[in-house]
């Protein structure tokens, strides 16, 4: 930050690829293995397939390109495994703002209300590291919870799988999205957050109490019937067949095991274990499945939150009021790449994947919030 206190601004290390932030000289992306260099000219970096630099325009090619190592700290100047005749590294004195503290310029710049994918477009940062570090400020007490994780959300023109309203190319098969018309939505309004942020604190501070450990012995039973106990139960290090079929088995006992209990949405939001016991509505079902999926280690789960309201079907045009809904969207992985699978563990005739007829057509109106266990 100058005198004048304004930030002076540098340049965004990405990915060409798939925009993961990098590091100069980083030799190859962490996300899609594509091999990278950097601008000898404007320090931007590139595909090595790139003929031209996509920030200056200077011809690559002309540019003898470095060995790949580890940039230097500015605690360690110059390297000192360089050659006599290399050129040193120049370490940049602009002051490069911490990501804590450009997310809560970013937050102030737009009152606190602002879209998880768009601004992890603009601040250059992935997803997961924006919900990391806003759910850090939240635990600081430097934000509040009502604004910072709720995002529009949308179908995909082409696979139809769950983005962001705001993202113009579609994060899973790329291709590029239309404009989202504004039709007419009811607001998250205070009840329905308040309900979404207790859902939240249900999931997220169960692990905390000494009746969890019910949660803990029935998810290891479940996990030993899907993959027998020579197989990690870390969905981590599962393949994607068997992440599936943990996944699968859970999901069916909530839907089956458990009795549903037809309620206001949000009246009584259970911890899971009283789930268990008592049964529960869409809310309170939602709640326990997310929670017997953290508890096996499924860490990139969603809330879908439909606010009660008035909406228009898509399928009939014709105007329907809802009650408010819930339904749970986790990402498996395969090979590297994600699949969102959403969960309805309301809908007794509904299978992975599947949502109930009467509530599919209006899933542009849900939002979606990250868990962060």
């Amino acid at each position: 930050m100058n005198a004048a206190g304004q930030v002076r601004m540098t340049i965004r290390h990405a990915c060409p690829q798939c925009g993961l932030v990098t590091v100069p000289g980083q030799a190859f992306c962490g996300k899609c293995g594509r091999r990278l260099v950097s601008c000898k000219v404007c320090g931007a970096t590139n595909l090595d397939s790139s003929g031209y630099c996509h920030n200056c325009g200077k011809s690559l090619s002309q540019q003898v390109q470095a060995p790949a190592r580890q940039p230097a700290t500015p605690s360690q100047g110059v390297d000192s495994t360089q050659s006599p005749d290399s050129k040193p590294v120049v370490i940049s004195q602009t002051p490069v703002l911490s990501p804590e503290s450009r997310i809560l310029d970013y937050l102030s710049e737009h009152h606190g209300e602002i879209s998880i994918t768009r601004a992890s477009q603009e601040l250059g940062v992935n997803i997961q590291l924006l919900t990391d570090t806003l759910s850090r400020l939240q635990s600081r007490g430097l934000i509040q919870r009502e604004s910072a994780f709720v995002e529009r959300m949308r179908n995909c023109v082409t696979c139809k799988r769950t983005i962001g309203a705001d993202e113009p190319f579609c994060s899973y098969c790329g291709a590029k999205q239309g404009a989202l018309k504004k039709a007419a939505q009811p607001a998250l309004d205070p009840r329905t957050m308040k309900v979404t942020l207790t859902m939240l604190s249900r999931v997220i501070e169960a692990k905390d109490h000494p009746e969890y450990s019910e949660i803990d012995q029935l998810t290891t039973t479940i996990g030993n019937v899907a993959l027998g106990r020579e197989k990690p139960q870390d969905a981590q290090e599962l393949t994607f067949q068997d992440q599936l079929r943990l996944l699968t088995l859970i999901f069916e006992y909530a839907r089956d095991k458990v009795v549903y209990k037809g309620e206001t949405f949000g009246e009584y939001v259970r911890w899971p274990w009283e789930t268990i016991k008592t049964g529960g509505d869409c809310d309170c079902k939602v709640v326990l499945l997310a929670s017997m999926l953290a508890s096996l280690a499924f860490r990139r789960m969603y809330l879908l939150v439909l606010p009660p309201g008035t909406y228009v079907d898509i399928q009939t045009n014709k105007e329907r009021s809802m009650q408010g809904h819930a339904i749970l969207e986790v990402e498996l992985s395969e090979k590297g790449k994600r699949i969102p699978l959403r969960l309805d563990p309301s809908c007794a005739d509904c299978d992975v994947d599947e949502m109930a007829a009467a509530v599919e057509p209006l899933l542009s109106n849900f939002y979606r919030v990250p868990i962060i266990p």
